[in-house]
């Protein structure tokens, strides 16, 4: 119980480190602290397949895409360049993102997917419990979660892509 406390407070520091962080890379950073603590989590739940999944997946190829996105966005940055392009959307992108939040938790409270309404399988942290449970009925949960790690991915892309600057052209010169 002792070791469950102590990992729990770990990964509650690091999911508000990753809140609070202003460097990117410290942000970045506090994640993978998380991540790593709650796969000790299902290490003790003996939920071995799942504790390795979030080390291979997340603490290494996702962090490794972040860390690449992170330094791509803010490699041409410079200190002069206006701070927002699109002046007055983020408000209406946040009351969205609210919006859509508090849609999806009220379709989650009245339209429960099956493993979430009969409990989670006593073979959960296995590979064949954790097929069961992905590919199984509640399919489409996982298939819009993706969905919207991807469309968030290519919007972040999309606005966040450098400006090209052309240089001006040196006037010729017309020599007679």
């Amino acid at each position: 119980m002792t070791a469950f406390i102590i990992l729990a407070i770990l990964a509650i520091v690091g999911a508000l480190g990753v809140v609070v962080a202003r460097q990117p890379v410290h942000s970045a950073l506090f994640l993978v602290a998380n991540i790593l603590s709650l796969a000790i989590l299902y290490l003790l739940l003996s939920a071995e397949f799942l504790a390795v999944a979030q080390v291979i997946v997340y603490a290494g190829a996702i962090m490794v895409l972040f860390l690449f996105v992170v330094t791509l966005l803010t490699a041409g940055k410079e200190e002069g360049e206006p701070k927002e392009q699109l002046e007055g959307q983020r408000w209406i992108a946040g009351v969205l993102a609210v919006g859509v939040g508090i849609a999806l938790a009220v379709l989650a409270i009245h339209h429960p997917g099956r493993a979430i309404a009969s409990g989670l399988p006593h073979n959960f942290g296995n590979l064949h419990g954790m097929g069961l449970l992905l590919w199984g009925p509640d399919f489409l949960y996982v298939g819009a979660i993706a969905l919207m790690l991807v469309t968030a991915a290519i919007g972040v892309l999309v606005l966040n892509r450098p400006v090209r600057r052309q240089a001006p052209r040196p006037q010729r010169r017309n020599e007679a």
